[in-house]
Parts: C-alpha cells; sequence; structure tokens
C-alpha cells in the first residue's frame, strides 16, 4: 500500500506544462476583459466560501463561467433551430387551394417583422429580423445534458 502512494508522488514532480505556455496563457488571460465583471465573479466567490487575493484566479474563474455560459447558450440555439425546423416543415396537404388559404403561423409573422418607415424612405428592401426567445422548456434540456437537474415550481406547471 506504501508502494502505491510513493509512486504516485514521484509522478507529480513531473510539471503538466511548460512555464513558456504558462506564461503565454497568463499574458493572454491579462489582456482579456470577460463579460461578466471581476466584481460580480468576486462577490459570489464570497458567497462560495472562495477567497483569494490573487486576481488572475478571479479572471480564470470569470473567463471560464463565461465560456460555460456561452455554451449553454449555444446548446440552447441549436435546439432551438431544430425544433423550428421541425414545427415549421410543411405538412401533407390533400389540395393546393387549402394551403393556399392558411394563416400564416406565429413563427411566420414574428420572423417577418419590418421597419417599413426607415426603408420606404431609403427605397430599400424591407429587412426582416428573426427575434429567438429562450424558453425554459430548452434550457430545462440543456442543462439536462450538463447534469443539472431544473425543475418547475408548482404554480408555474
Amino acid at each position: 500500500m506504501s508502494e502505491n502512494i510513493e509512486d504516485s508522488s514521484s509522478s507529480c514532480d513531473e510539471t503538466l506544462i511548460d512555464e513558456e505556455d504558462l506564461n503565454k496563457f497568463t499574458s493572454t488571460l491579462d489582456q482579456y476583459t470577460p463579460a461578466i465583471p471581476e466584481t460580480v465573479t468576486k462577490y459570489y466567490m464570497r458567497q462560495c466560501g472562495l477567497q483569494t487575493d490573487d486576481d488572475r484566479v478571479v479572471k480564470l474563474l470569470s473567463v471560464s463561467v463565461q465560456k460555460f455560459m456561452t455554451d449553454i447558450i449555444n446548446d440552447c440555439f441549436q435546439l432551438h433551430k431544430i425544433r423550428e425546423k421541425s414545427t415549421n416543415r410543411p405538412g401533407v396537404t390533400t389540395s393546393a387551394a387549402a394551403a393556399a388559404n392558411v394563416q400564416p403561423t406565429t413563427t411566420e409573422a414574428t420572423t417577418t417583422t419590418t421597419d417599413q418607415s426607415t426603408n420606404a424612405a431609403s427605397g430599400k428592401k424591407p429587412i426582416a429580423s428573426t427575434n429567438q426567445t429562450l424558453t425554459l422548456n430548452d434550457l430545462t434540456h440543456v442543462l439536462g445534458e450538463y447534469g443539472i437537474n431544473v425543475k418547475k415550481t408548482f404554480y408555474y406547471t
């Protein structure tokens, strides 16, 4: 049993990263400004019981949280696009006349909103804007993939 401990301690003497690479990383980190302010990160670190005087640790945590949130939001957006494509797929209709009389769905109506006053004055084509909404269903599904369990409270169901 003691042999295993000694073997593992000798392997810890090896460095996992070169000093040159570490210096390059810290200089890059110093130049980067994270989207989450360091004061917010320090506040939540104190709430969790983490105390540090090293600003590099705070900045590294801010960047890590930003990356984590970006991954979650990107996954939610991809899931939303997949669901939107599956719901906007044209269905099988019995006649072309029945399809012509169908009113546009709410997603079609919201994705084609235009600013006609500025476009009419300049003589340009209307610009279609698409507004995406992050839903709790998409967020719950994506967070479940990350191992975070989210449930709606009783009064929202």
